[in-house]
């Protein structure tokens, strides 16, 4: 897909014309000052040495278009995205964590995507994503006025020598012979998701468990995490914990609370100083849970579906 945006007129003095390679090094300084100010709230970000690089993987996906903004000789702003697997068939087009960045007035980012997403629309793109900076109050603002609303939430703590916290279950580590059982909790968790107000139709397969609860001779929890190859929102010396479920007859007991603690002193003890987490916004429990386990939002996955 290519971006035939005509050079525009929008906000006073702004100019608009279709991203390209000779833009990287523009757009790096651009990302490299909105990552700085973004570390300023959240510390445990990653630092970045190289930011046309990040930004690059995502421009060089298959598919991807955008645009960038001047004013005069200085570029203040770009957008792009690309398009990715949405569900079974479909796909959506996604500004990545190092799609965009504007630098000033984060009005203006309203106006690159009123001018990249006129051609991802012409391509038959009706579903758009992008992950914005939960400490960015402005840039938020700017992307909720154009009809996008919050879809997930990326997020980070430090991982701690916790307490145990008795919920009265065997906490210990997952083995092959588990796999049945963790696929039997991802399963409800599934169902749970199926209904309101998630309505999700997507399935989420596991195959590995970390950490398994038991409670008389029953697995009623697992976690599993896994090392995700760094970037601009996951460091390197991090571990995600990338899924964690409990029977719904279990939850309110305190099995997820000591299953948390527990991984939490497992990768501290282990040395490993961070841990990063997602979330769906309408997954009412885990938008409620993780926060209060001390998890701080770091990006927001907004979504807008056309009309």
């Amino acid at each position: 897909m290519h971006c035939n945006a005509i050079v525009r007129r929008l906000m006073p003095d702004l100019q608009i014309r279709p991203f390209a390679d000779e833009h990287l090094d523009e757009a790096a300084r651009l990302l490299a000052a909105r990552h700085e100010r973004h570390r300023a709230s959240e510390p445990l970000l990653p630092e970045c040495e190289d930011f046309r690089a990040e930004i690059e993987r995502e421009w060089r996906s298959d598919g991807a278009s955008g645009v960038i903004a001047t004013v005069g000789d200085e570029a203040v702003g770009y957008v792009f995205g690309s398009p990715r697997p949405y569900g079974d068939t479909g796909t959506w087009m996604v500004v990545g964590i190092a799609g965009h960045a504007v630098n000033g007035d984060a009005e203006r980012v309203r106006d690159l995507y009123a001018a990249a997403a006129a051609s991802w629309v012409e391509a038959g793109q009706m579903r758009h994503g992008v992950f914005v900076p939960a400490s960015d109050e402005a840039l938020l603002d700017a992307w909720f006025r154009l009809s996008f609303g919050a879809s997930g939430a990326l997020a980070i703590r430090e991982t701690a020598p916790e307490e145990p916290f008795d919920a009265a279950a065997e906490i210990r580590r997952g083995t092959p012979a588990d796999l049945a059982a963790a696929a039997r909790l991802e399963q409800a968790m599934t169902e749970s998701m199926a209904r309101s107000p998630s309505f999700s139709t997507s399935a989420v397969p596991s195959d590995e468990a970390a950490e398994e609860d038991e409670r008389n001779g029953r697995i009623v929890g697992h976690t599993l995490l896994y090392r995700r190859p760094p970037d601009l929102r996951v460091p390197a010396n991090s571990i995600d914990l990338a899924a964690a479920s409990t029977e719904p007859e279990a939850r309110g007991s305190g099995v997820g609370r000591a299953m948390t603690a527990h991984v939490l002193a497992w990768a501290h003890a282990a040395g490993i100083p961070v841990m990063v987490i997602d979330w769906r916004m309408t997954n009412l429990f885990a938008s409620r849970f993780w926060p209060r386990r001390g998890f701080r939002p770091t990006f927001l996955r907004l979504y807008r579906h056309l009309p």
